[in-house]
């Protein structure tokens, strides 16, 4: 797994050299390609477990009752998830930009948040300065992509709070160069050891996750030619989103 530091010295080489940029997509794609194949060929059969294990359902409803029926229903959705979480994973640098409102696909992603907020007792909010508005009214971006990084920044703050807290969506301009949009909340802190490597894949601290979510986020929004980092602490853990004001 390379490093964001690798990734950057990576494509300063692919930039500066033709050669070397073809033969680094050539084998990109071959990769792609081939774990596109695995994930389809697994997910084939596990289609047929699922679908079986409906029909038996419906026909048997009884084995609701046997022990571990439960487990394996949840094991199947589990390889489901994570079979598309893999997908999205292999598919993450691509992007389609268009001309977007950025404030409004904000605005979009918390309310369809804020049911969950008042169901859990959090205060979800989003802070803008007015001077910083326009900034974020226009901009050339990937909205099906970006929608997909901020509900995975925004769900796993709602995962690391409870009653009390709080999740603050801060978008600001680091002029002449950044938009910055740093998603803050006061829950449960990161482990120092993870931070190092927690955008890398499959790492997580969390049960049942996946460990791609943040990999995807990252790569995305270093496909955008921005950048995403995390601090954590006692008092408040921060994804710090910059993308270039150009758009």
């Amino acid at each position: 797994m390379f490093t964001k530091e690798e990734k950057q010295k990576l494509k300063e080489l692919i930039d500066s050299n033709e050669d070397f940029a073809y033969f680094i997509n050539k084998t990109l794609k071959e990769c792609k390609l081939r774990t596109s194949q695995i994930s389809h060929e697994l997910r084939n059969p596990l289609t047929l477990i699922k679908s079986t294990s409906q029909l038996i359902e419906s026909t048997h409803p009884e084995v609701g009752n046997i022990k571990y029926w439960g487990q394996l229903k949840e094991d199947i959705n589990e390889m489901e998830l994570l079979l598309t979480e893999y997908s999205n994973f292999n598919h993450s640098e691509v992007i389609s930009k268009q001309d977007t409102n950025f404030l409004l696909l904000l605005k979009s992603v918390l309310n369809n948040f804020r049911p969950l907020a008042e169901q859990s007792g959090i205060e979800l909010s989003l802070t803008i300065a007015d001077k910083d508005i326009p900034y974020y009214t226009s901009y050339s971006l990937d909205p099906v992509k970006i929608k997909q990084v901020f509900n995975n920044l925004i769900r796993n703050a709602f995962e690391a709070t409870k009653k009390g807290n709080f999740i603050n969506v801060e978008c600001t301009v680091s002029e002449p160069s950044h938009l910055t949009i740093g998603i803050h909340n006061n829950g449960e802190e990161i482990p120092t050891d993870l931070l190092p490597t927690i955008f890398h894949p499959f790492v997580t601290h969390k049960s049942g996750g996946s460990g791609l979510g943040l990999a995807i986020s990252s790569n995305i929004i270093l496909a955008h030619d921005g950048t995403l980092n995390v601090n954590s602490s006692r008092e408040k853990t921060s994804f710090i989103i910059q993308l270039p004001l150009a758009g």
